[in-house]
């Protein structure tokens, strides 16, 4: 029986650091460590790092995972893939304790059906709770996006050379701005 590790997180910005760190204390050889940065949402085919160590299991072996929602996001994505797991003779562990297919027996695939069913909603509420809290933020006026990368003075600057008919990439550099920065100045008009 061998361990494979599976580690996934959402965005560039999050850390594999913990899962990681968890999984080899959980005994999982380092180098039997897959992991990705990717969203569970995304097929699996292009979560390569997730068809490899699926493509590492053998029969007797147990793919180790942080939480169940680590191998798929929706509900049937979670269910079927324990599924083909149990039918290659695969076990599931996951790190917070909530499913141990091995000592679940023949009530694996009704507990994982549960579980994923529960992490689906939990998702789903999540979403809904960060978009009403997005619509009171635009109601109450706050702007949203990375601040200006220029000051006032510049911008009238910017409108000033082009109103002299300066091509945009000479402004930007006149201006000490990119180019990007001079149209997005000149929609804002």
């Amino acid at each position: 029986m061998a361990l494979i590790g599976y580690g996934r997180c959402s965005t560039v910005g999050q850390d594999l650091g913990a899962q990681l760190d968890a999984l080899t204390a959980a005994g999982v050889p380092a180098d039997r460590v897959f992991s990705e940065k990717i969203s569970g949402a995304a097929p699996l085919a292009e979560r390569k790092q997730l068809q490899l160590a699926l493509a590492a299991l053998e029969p007797g072996d147990v793919l180790v995972v942080s939480k169940l929602d680590r191998i798929g996001r929706s509900m049937e994505d979670c269910v079927s893939r324990v599924a083909e797991l149990l039918d290659r003779g695969v076990h599931v562990r996951t790190l917070d304790g909530r499913v141990d297919t091995k000592a679940l027996g023949k009530m694996a695939k009704l507990v994982v059906g549960i579980l994923a069913s529960a992490a689906e909603i939990e998702r789903e509420l999540i979403l809904e709770r960060t978009e009403e809290g997005r619509v009171r933020a635009l109601a109450a006026g706050v702007k949203f996006g990375r601040k200006r990368s220029y000051r006032a003075e510049q911008a009238a600057h910017v409108k000033e050379l082009v109103g002299q008919g300066l091509p945009h990439r000479k402004v930007a550099a006149m201006a000490g701005l990119s180019a990007t920065t001079v149209r997005r100045i000149l929609q804002e008009v």
